[in-house]
């Protein structure tokens, strides 16, 4: 039992880890943490931005900052002695004699209730199946498997109706941020209190891959493409192809009953632009309905609307989207 703040190592990437950190920051400051120093892997050229969010944050608070070697930290070690590791969003396995060091724990933030979504893709999962309950779990860092760990806090979290990624993203990144802050400030009570995991419940939420983005209006009915689309869009925006072209759909919708009866019926994939219905929205027909689709990327063009879209293409009766390849 430490008589002082603990002093932690915080392993992280992304905009959730910029969260979870922002508010340890605070703890800090607050005199919750004595020290607080911020670990993230190195830049990656092939990216449009080369360098992770958590590093630009960490430079503009100006918080010492350390770059991981790249793929694996077998071997490495710590700059200095920490109380504490946390990772969130780090995207390395920690080896066990890397969390061995830390004589109170290293701690991880989940986006799941634990072992629900085991994975790296736990958010995506819950919009993917229709969850009405989410939460975010505190754990410790198994020596063995990722998100395998004895489980210190949990919060449950209501969904609220058709959910979108990035919203659900910012509202268990700010509640994993609390509920780290008060694991740490009564730590020797949730660590006594921590319990495995039930090995009878345990899913995984796999990584989203690029293929998962493409399109089959041929089989895809409504609320599969919109739930597909709130789940990975804001990542990765779903493709299909037109004029043997690759275009990203973006900002999708469903139209209202009023629009649809003023919309033909017809065969999936096609295109329909009609600024009496909607000026700025292109629909189109999915294996059982039309779905609307407010802005458009065609392979090596700029973002357009719906009308900019059928401007530029002159949209025809037999134009329509193909499957993505």
């Amino acid at each position: 039992m430490l008589k002082r703040p603990p002093s932690a190592l915080f392993f992280g990437s992304d905009e959730f880890s910029v969260i979870c950190c922002n508010r340890l920051l605070k703890a800090t400051r607050d005199g919750i943490l004595s020290r607080l120093e911020i670990v993230t892997p190195p830049d990656n050229p092939r990216t449009k931005v080369p360098e992770v969010p958590l590093k630009a944050f960490a430079r503009k608070y100006d918080i010492p900052l350390h770059i991981a070697p790249p793929k694996s930290l077998v071997g490495w070690t710590p700059p200095s002695q920490f109380d504490l590791g946390v990772v969130v969003s780090f995207g390395y396995f920690l080896p066990a004699s890397l969390i061995r060091s830390f004589p109170l724990a290293a701690l991880n933030v989940h986006p799941s209730l634990l072992p629900r979504y085991r994975g790296a893709a736990p958010i995506q999962h819950t919009i993917l199946n229709g969850d009405t309950e989410t939460g975010v779990s505190i754990m410790e860092l198994h020596e063995e498997k990722f998100d395998a760990g004895r489980i210190y806090h949990q919060s449950k979290m209501s969904i609220g109706r058709l959910p979108f990624y990035k919203d659900l993203h910012d509202q268990l990144a700010t509640q994993g941020a609390e509920d780290l802050v008060t694991t740490i400030s009564n730590f020797d009570e949730y660590k006594i209190k921590a319990w495995a995991q039930d090995l009878t419940q345990v899913s995984h939420a796999r990584k989203i891959s690029k293929t998962m983005a493409a399109v089959n209006f041929q089989t895809m009915d409504q609320q599969s493409l919109f739930t597909l689309h709130r789940a990975i869009g804001y990542k990765i925006p779903l493709y299909c192809q037109f004029r043997e072209k690759r275009v990203q759909l973006h900002d999708l919708c469903i139209p209202t009953t009023d629009l649809v009866q003023f919309l033909p019926q017809s065969d999936p994939g096609t295109i329909v632009y009609n600024k009496n219905v909607d000026i700025d929205t292109i629909f189109v027909m999915c294996a059982d309905t039309w779905i609307g689709v407010k802005t458009v990327k065609v392979q090596g063009k700029r973002e357009q609307n719906g009308a900019g879209f059928n401007n530029g293409y002159q949209l025809g009766s037999t134009d329509r989207f193909d499957t993505g390849e």
